[in-house]
């Protein structure tokens, strides 16, 4: 226990006489969390128990147990307090909601008459407003708009009534527009009347030299006819005549073509006997040429062999007939690993 504490309680708190009566924790602040605390720190230093007994041991238990048994008694109470309080302030939010509902629902009936009023007077200023904005609207003349256009826009604003009776407060402004609108859209009228009259013109003149290039079109379209006539005939005669060209000239080359195939048949011909002699020639060269070769590799190895012949001969020092049989036998590749290079 720390010095504040035994500074602030005046005697320790009894946890037997808690345990009996939990409501009092939370009765006032008479019981603090600090009260709670140091009594039960205190009750451990108290406490004793030897562990090594079986009387011990549930001595510890049930006393670690009495700290759950106060828990549970401590929740219940201020979960009991918690619900009255609950309870208490439903009631008060229901009496709020009616208090609420009924002041708001007189307060809407007494200010109706004063919302009747300004919604009428609302859509009054509204309709007044609305016949002024219709009527600027009807004074503006779109590009190139027909005189007769105008001119039920210029009926239109005539026929609204900016009379005080009718306009009321804004029947000085209505009548300013109105006749504002009226002088505008009758500038635009007489503008609108020119502008067809001069297109009316321009019209006719435009008919008048459509009808002109009309005529001079039928003209020259017929000059172009007889023209074309006349081009007709002329192609159909250099056609004849070209045709008739063309038939000789076909003819011609048939005939061309006869002669140049009989000429081209004979050139073959004489050229495949030419080609057979030219044949017959290099294939007597060829037989001959290599005849002339074999001729000249058999004297080519008689010589060799011979030299070959002498030195076995030289060398082994035998006769001429056992050296042919070593050489032959050499130059038929009998004798491995041993050969004669011609």
């Amino acid at each position: 226990m720390n010095a504040l504490t035994e500074t602030a309680t005046s005697k320790p708190l009894d946890l037997a006489e808690l345990r009996t009566n939990p409501e009092s924790y939370f009765e006032g602040d008479e019981i603090s969390f600090e009260d709670l605390e140091q009594a039960i720190l205190a009750e451990n230093d108290a406490f004793r128990a030897d562990l090594s007994t079986d009387k011990g041991r549930k001595a510890i238990s049930s006393f670690a147990r009495q700290c759950s048994t106060l828990k549970t008694a401590l929740d219940g109470a201020g979960k009991q307090k918690v619900a009255v309080i609950k309870k208490q302030a439903t009631a008060i939010d229901a009496r709020r909601k009616s208090l609420r509902d009924f002041l708001d629902a007189q307060r809407d009936t007494r200010r109706k008459p004063l919302d009747d009023w300004e919604e009428q007077e609302q859509a009054r200023v509204a309709s007044h407003r609305a016949i002024i904005e219709d009527m600027i609207q009807t004074g503006c003349v779109g590009f190139n708009e027909s005189s007769e256009s105008i001119q039920k826009r210029i009926d239109k604003v005539t026929a609204i009534d900016a009379s005080k009776a009718a306009m009321q407060e804004f029947s000085e402004t209505a009548a300013a527009k109105k006749t504002s609108i009226l002088e505008n859209l009758s500038t635009h009228l007489k503008q609108a009347k020119h502008n067809e009259e001069q297109a009316l013109k321009l019209k006719q003149l435009e008919e008048e030299k459509a009808e002109q290039e009309r005529i001079a079109k039928e003209e020259r379209e017929k000059r172009e006819a007889a023209e074309a006539q006349r081009k007709r005939e002329d192609d159909e005669r250099l056609a004849a005549e070209q045709k008739k060209a063309e038939e000789e000239r076909i003819e011609r080359e048939k005939e061309e073509a006869v002669a140049k195939a009989r000429r081209k048949a004979e050139e073959k011909a004489e050229q495949k006997r030419l080609e057979q002699i030219r044949k017959q020639e290099a294939e007597e060269e060829a037989k001959r040429k290599a005849d002339e070769d074999r001729a000249a590799d058999i004297k080519h190895r008689k010589a060799i062999n011979n030299k070959a012949l002498a030195a076995i001969m030289e060398a082994a020092g035998i006769g001429e007939d056992r050296a042919k049989k070593i050489v032959t036998a050499i130059a038929s590749g009998s004798i491995p690993h041993v050969s004669i290079k011609y």
